[in-house]
């Protein structure tokens, strides 16, 4: 018998996920996004400590999904066509 844990996949790296919690974001905005985001973040925090990281780790985890999620929202802004201005 081994004695390695198994480590769930990180939560930054599921697409579906990342890109579900940007959607809902950007169709938010001022304290409705933010306490949206903070719902959000603890729910993960509490998911990813349950999977037995500690809750640094977990944090720090969170934190880079963030970051995904944030990257995220701006690739959908850089791809959205910009508006054609005329004189």
């Amino acid at each position: 018998m081994s004695s390695e844990k198994v480590r769930a996949f990180p939560i930054d790296r599921q697409v579906f996920l990342v890109r579900e919690v940007a959607a809902r974001l950007d169709s938010l905005q001022g304290e409705t996004a933010a306490s949206f985001w903070r719902a959000k973040a603890a729910e993960l925090l509490d998911l990813v400590v349950g999977s037995g990281r500690d809750k640094a780790a977990a944090t720090d985890e969170v934190r880079r999904f963030f970051l995904a999620v944030q990257t995220e929202l701006l690739a959908g802004v850089t791809a959205q066509p910009a508006p054609v201005l005329s004189a």
